[in-house]
């Protein structure tokens, strides 16, 4: 009888406890971007609560150059002068702002290294380094997984005339 206490006991204490839902998270780090001939470089800092995100973006000696907000059908995006323009979608605001398209709405997955459910897959696969995602016309590599959940620290998203390398310094779950 006691063997078999002792089995339950052991048992239950090796079991798993499913971890609860997490509603949200946060990612920080660098990024790099190649158009044409023009580079540009910034530090962000993202935030995701559930369908609301925030990207702040800031220079090299951490001046807010832009915080862009947006849930689905609406975003505003905010400069460094604190002029606000407003948009029924992120990425539709991003390309007004900017002249040329960044995808935005997607990096909420890509940047953990998971595709866009609301996107079509043209293709997805590990690689040795990594995860590949091809969706919506961007190439997106995922690299240097790490922590629990396993989550990448590189990600670089290219299409024929635009690259953007990201590098996560810090990932942190909101519960």
């Amino acid at each position: 009888m006691r063997l078999w206490l002792v089995l339950l006991l052991l048992l239950n204490a090796c079991s798993s406890v499913p971890q609860a839902p997490r509603s949200g998270y946060s990612a920080s780090g660098r990024v790099a971007l190649k158009i044409a001939n023009e580079r540009h470089y910034a530090q962000f800092d993202w935030h995701q609560l559930n369908e609301q995100s925030e990207l702040l973006l800031s220079g090299p000696l951490g001046q807010t150059a832009a915080e862009l907000r947006f849930s689905p059908g609406s975003a505003s995006l905010r400069d460094a002068y604190q002029r606000e323009t407003k948009a029924n979608s992120a990425d539709e605001l991003i390309a007004e702002a900017l002249g040329w398209p960044l995808p935005v709405s997607g990096l909420r997955w890509w940047l953990r290294g998971e595709a866009d459910p609301e996107l079509a897959i043209t293709s997805q696969s590990n690689t040795e380094n990594g995860r590949l995602l091809l969706q919506s016309g961007w190439k997106i590599e995922s690299s240097d997984y790490r922590g629990q959940p396993s989550l990448p620290y590189r990600l670089t998203l290219s299409r024929s005339d635009l690259e953007m390398k990201v590098v996560i310094s810090e990932w942190q779950w909101n519960p």
